[in-house]
């Protein structure tokens, strides 16, 4: 039977949607916990210098913090307190936190009961946030990171700045791509991403593909005002860097080029040599820009 140009071009696009697995997961994560917000347990782990400015990391669907933002780790972690956040639904989980919870018993989980979607992605961070008792602290925002990252920025005076790499800010971006969204089952997933689909059902307490596919479906295409901020970015007060990798056929040159127009504030960078993942194929360019962002708006971290 043949492949159809669809079928391939759906397996690319949900290829560069999850970035490849990465030698951080078979690594072993420190400071690993967890906070619950909304009937789910949510894991992070607080890593860096804890003297140092916080960074909040935000992942893209189906990743997680650790594989997405891998190259860049070692760079911020001697520089920044980096908080390493996992969406509801995704995420590894250590073995001594999933001993202490009932997830049977009470119900709670990684994912929860609430749907999943951007404003609730913000929202769970803003929790963490809170529970870590931050007075202060920057955001990173990975794909669906990054969108949710414009929502958290709208919603938390004590975010400093926001940086997003490939992230979608207006629903009518995603309509090149709305087929293919529809089109995204379990089975397709495991049959053209299996790797991505057997380390989420290794490293999830309570995996559910069938489940999460669902959630990711409906969170891509959400047009309410749960979903992409839209117009909405022109009242985002915080210094803004939205960078795009120059092939990122998930987030075309004029609409990330359109943001600025909404928001005359932001800054824009266009990475050469990159697709979706800017992270894994140009991450010095990126800690240059990271390093250089932040100089702008405080001196204090330290840069070297």
């Amino acid at each position: 039977m043949k492949t159809s140009r669809r079928t391939l071009l759906t397996a690319a696009a949900l290829a560069a949607l999850t970035p490849r697995l990465s030698t951080a997961q078979s690594q072993p994560k420190k400071n690993m916990t967890s906070h619950t917000y909304h009937d789910a347990v949510l894991h992070y782990r607080d890593n860096g210098k804890t003297d140092a400015p916080a960074l909040l990391l935000l992942h893209g669907g189906l990743g997680t913090a650790a594989d997405d933002f891998a190259p860049l780790l070692p760079r911020l972690h001697p520089h920044y307190r980096v908080i390493e956040n996992d969406t509801r639904g995704h995420g590894q989980s250590n073995p001594k936190v999933i001993k202490c919870i009932k997830l049977s018993d009470d119900g709670q989980s990684t994912r929860g009961s609430v749907p999943l979607t951007y404003a609730q992605i913000a929202a769970d961070a803003k929790h963490l946030i809170d529970t870590l008792r931050l007075d202060a602290y920057h955001i990173l925002g990975f794909s669906d990171g990054g969108t949710a990252a414009y929502h958290l920025a709208l919603n938390d005076e004590r975010a400093q700045s926001v940086l997003t790499i490939g992230a979608n800010w207006h629903s009518s971006q995603i309509e090149p791509a709305r087929d293919m969204y529809e089109s995204i089952t379990p089975d397709f997933l495991r049959e053209h991403m299996p790797a991505q689909v057997a380390a989420y059902e290794q490293q999830n307490p309570q995996p559910d593909l069938a489940t999460l596919t669902t959630d990711l479906r409906r969170l891509w295409l959400d047009n309410s005002a749960t979903g992409y901020p839209n117009e909405r970015v022109a009242a985002i007060k915080q210094p803004i860097l939205a960078v795009r990798g120059e092939d990122d056929f998930l987030l075309n040159l004029p609409d990330w080029a359109a943001l600025r127009e909404q928001n005359p504030a932001a800054h824009l960078l266009h990475i050469p040599f990159s697709g979706h993942e800017a992270i894994k194929a140009q991450p010095d360019i990126l800690w240059a820009a990271i390093q250089t962002f932040h100089k702008q708006q405080d001196p204090s971290p330290e840069k070297t």
